[in-house]
């Protein structure tokens, strides 16, 4: 199994911290985001990772091979991270499918706990917690029995459950998915959300809900994000 960090943002709501630094190396407390998520995938074996890359490139790169050195690490740069959603970031790694895959966005704290649920389960897997209230900004994910139809934020429906982007996907149920992606690219569709994708091809994939109901995950995409996030990790 793979994991698949998207890592090629360029943070414009964490400014001005994301100035002079990518997103995932923000530290929360005593570590920085990605190395919470790289420890995870160690503690859990997986230490075949693809990172894709945008501002800061080689920041990132010498801050990852200086620490894992035990990992093996393929770094994909998007060029056009300033005016592409990640739907183009995860197409530029499309050679890169050769497992099972694990696909996490670069902002995600999880717990180990979680990830350990998602890799052990059978089939594809998406994290979604039923006790939340779903918020207008956030990704939502629409269940019909146990299985997920359709991702994105503006799914308010009674079904639809606030869902986070740590996903597990078989490899050739990524590929549908993945050969989708590039029918979108290839129609200039490079701003639209990767799941906008997912939605038009869900009934080829049968993506089961892994239902959490901790404080984190969550998403760090604001100041405010960074210091629930402080807070939680120190209790």
């Amino acid at each position: 199994m793979k994991a698949i960090i998207l890592a090629s943002g360029i943070g414009k709501r964490l400014r001005p911290l994301t100035d002079t630094l990518p997103k995932p190396l923000l530290r929360i407390n005593e570590k920085t985001i990605l190395e919470y998520q790289l420890d995870h995938l160690s503690a859990c074996n997986i230490k075949h990772v693809v990172i894709t890359t945008g501002p800061f490139e080689e920041t990132l790169k010498t801050f990852v091979m200086k620490r894992y050195n035990d990992f093996s690490f393929t770094f994909v740069h998007n060029p056009h991270y300033a005016s592409t959603n990640y739907i183009y970031s995860l197409w530029l790694t499309k050679d890169e499918i050769t497992d099972d895959i694990l696909l996490i966005h670069g902002d995600l704290l999880f717990t180990q706990t979680l990830l350990k649920k998602i890799i052990s389960g059978t089939g594809n897997r998406v994290a979604v917690n039923k006790k939340l209230k779903p918020t207008q900004k956030d990704f939502k994910a629409v269940i019909e029995h146990n299985r997920v139809r359709k991702i994105g934020v503006q799914f308010l429906e009674k079904n639809a459950f606030p869902s986070l982007p740590l996903y597990k996907f078989l490899k050739d149920d990524f590929l549908i998915w993945m050969h989708q992606i590039e029918k979108e690219i290839t129609q200039g569709k490079v701003q639209i959300y990767a799941e906008d994708a997912f939605n038009t091809i869900s009934e080829k994939i049968h993506l089961k809900p892994l239902y959490y109901t901790e404080s984190i995950p969550m998403e760090v995409d604001t100041i405010q994000d960074l210091k629930i996030a402080q807070k939680l990790l120190k209790s």
